[in-house]
């Protein structure tokens, strides 16, 4: 896209900045499955701002913003097995389920408070850079899966193998639930860097457009797993066979979680240059 503002002289100093922002990109949660692979997707974000400057170069600035992280994990062919015991007919089997092209999509929003230091130049076209921290307090995190599943149930003590019995939990093709599974998080302490130019598009209202990264720096999964089965996305019930408890993957398989981000951003601010101390009013010569 081009754009074309006013351009914004060295000479001008605003000490106080109030935006509101937008942007979006590509995001995933980098857990590095032992299983399978991860994916990424989109991320959106929004929130106001504030800036402080100490002088035309350098100032400080925080806010309340609304973000999404997005990722998956993606299984060509899973395969996996079970030894355990159909408490209804006393015998132990070895459950054995494979479900091809499994797929689990994971997302979290968070709250996310910023602490950003900003250099910026000078001249009629200024170009910033800001560079800090985020602390990211998750709102909702869910899991979602699709596949299929076959399952069969080898019994040694018959040195049989049985299938399409669901009444005994061997099942066909048969879909996995489409349902949401919370994921529990932990907070985020988030690296965030952000590069682009700054415009002045009418007296005291600025444009930024930029770059920004975000990269987490802990790993924020809080482990749960169906039945104390962690190596199983397919759980079988001894005591109930027909019906199976369902892991997911990000729980199963991945190493971590740490979320991040990179994408585009946009903010609108409003600059003043006096601040009236007695109750947070600006000062006459500077409406």
């Amino acid at each position: 896209m081009s754009l074309t503002f006013l351009g914004i002289t060295a000479q001008e100093f605003n000490r106080y900045e109030f935006s509101a922002n937008i942007g979006g990109g590509v995001s995933g949660l980098q857990t590095q499955p032992t299983e399978g692979t991860a994916s990424q997707s989109w991320t959106i974000s929004l929130g106001l701002g504030y800036h402080f400057f100490f002088n035309p170069q350098w100032g400080i600035g925080t806010g309340a913003n609304f973000a999404t992280y997005n990722g998956g994990i993606s299984i060509a062919d899973y395969a996996t097995h079970q030894a355990t015991t159909n408490n209804l007919t006393g015998d132990a089997l070895d459950f054995m389920v494979s479900v091809p092209n499994y797929k689990e999509r994971h997302q979290a929003m968070m709250a996310t408070i910023p602490l950003m230091l900003q250099f910026q130049s000078t001249g009629n076209t200024i170009i910033y850079a800001a560079f800090g921290g985020k602390a990211c307090l998750p709102l909702s995190a869910n899991s979602k899966p699709n596949g299929r599943i076959t399952s069969s149930g080898f019994y040694p003590i018959y040195n049989v193998t049985y299938d399409d019995m669901p009444e005994y939990g061997f099942v066909t093709n048969q879909a996995i639930p489409k349902d949401n599974t919370d994921i529990d998080m932990k907070t985020v302490f988030m690296a965030s860097a952000e590069l682009g130019v700054k415009r002045l598009l009418v007296n005291k209202m600025n444009l930024y457009l930029g770059l920004y990264f975000d990269y987490g720096l802990n790993d924020v999964l809080n482990r749960q797993t169906a039945a104390g089965n962690i190596d199983n996305i397919v759980v079988f019930q001894s005591d109930s066979p027909a019906n199976f408890v369902y892991n997911t993957a990000l729980n199963s398989y991945s190493k971590q979680m740490k979320p991040f981000a990179i994408g585009f951003t946009a903010r609108l601010t409003l600059a003043k240059k006096t601040w009236d101390k007695s109750y947070f009013k600006f000062r006459d010569e500077d409406k």
